[in-house]
């Protein structure tokens, strides 16, 4: 049977998968962006900047970065808890790389793996609330002015990221994947006479 610890790795890596692809969407893999427009001939928005496709040209690759009036540029600065997420994440599957291998050893690498698993769903709540809020008036701000509007494949993602690191966190904090027995016997102790 796989270690409870096992089981999370794989959820927490899963996650910071998702929360990478997210992170570096348009300008660096443009086919990953939040949203898609053609005004000025076509330009797709991702964390770190902007890219017009007709021109192959994007923005520079920055956080903050400003389209006015359609993008509320000082929004785009929250874009930064997308990497905290990932960053929460890795030092969580590093926390749970011992308990796997030493279940019974591990009190403190517990309740520091749920601390870092909750930091790491409200940061990717946070970034998420803040990312469907400035591409929905965006949207409503271009389809206004008569150009066409739709979202990308990281919105998607980035929902996915946050449902995932909420189950990672309820979960860690429950301690129901990672051991706690709720007032049961200990595995170790079952069963014997």
């Amino acid at each position: 049977m796989c270690s409870p610890a096992f089981l999370m790795f794989m959820a927490t890596v899963a996650n910071l998968a998702l929360l990478v692809l997210v992170t570096f969407s348009t300008p660096f893999i443009q086919s990953l962006y939040f949203l898609r427009t053609d005004l000025d001939g076509g330009m797709s928005f991702g964390v770190f900047g902007f890219c017009f496709d007709l021109m192959q040209v994007c923005s520079g690759k920055e956080l903050g970065y400003v389209h006015e009036p359609e993008i509320i540029g000082h929004l785009t600065t929250v874009f930064v808890l997308y990497p905290v997420a990932a960053g929460f994440m890795v030092l969580g599957a590093i926390t749970l790389i011992p308990l796997m291998c030493y279940p019974r050893e591990g009190g403190f690498l517990f309740v520091l793996f749920a601390f870092l698993s909750t930091f790491a769903f409200l940061a990717t709540a946070a970034a998420f609330a803040v990312t469907v809020y400035l591409f929905t008036v965006a949207m409503h701000r271009l389809h206004a002015e008569a150009f066409t509007a739709s979202y990308g494949p990281s919105i998607w993602i980035a929902l996915a990221a946050t449902a995932l690191s909420l189950v990672i966190s309820l979960n860690a904090g429950c301690g129901t994947c990672l051991g706690g027995r709720f007032g049961r016997q200990p595995r170790h102790l079952a069963y014997t006479y």
